[in-house]
């Protein structure tokens, strides 16, 4: 299995129970209430499970679901951008106090 497109983008999904979870994909959606995350690659019959849709032109390119979480459990989706020295998400609200 191979990424056919650009790096998949980052994500950051915090949870209902104050986690932070940071995943890469392609895209996102909201099927059968949970949020959906998926990557375009190129990927054998045997490669490929949780497809969610297929390229007319090439069969073996394909969208593969690479996380589902509940909408429930989730506060909020965006994307990241580069990680502050520190690890921390740089997504957030500017601050002077910080």
């Amino acid at each position: 299995m191979e990424l056919v497109a650009a790096p998949p983008a980052r994500w950051h999904l915090p949870l209902q129970d104050g986690a932070l979870l940071e995943l890469w994909a392609d895209e996102y959606g909201v099927e059968h209430g949970a949020y959906e995350f998926s990557v375009l690659v190129r990927a054998t019959e045997q490669e490929q499970a949780e497809i969610v849709a297929r390229t007319p032109a090439d069969p073996r390119r394909v969208m593969v679901v690479v996380a589902r979480l509940p909408t429930g459990s989730v506060q909020d989706v965006h994307t990241a951008s580069k990680p502050s020295r520190d690890g921390a998400c740089v997504c957030r609200p500017f601050s002077w106090a910080e």
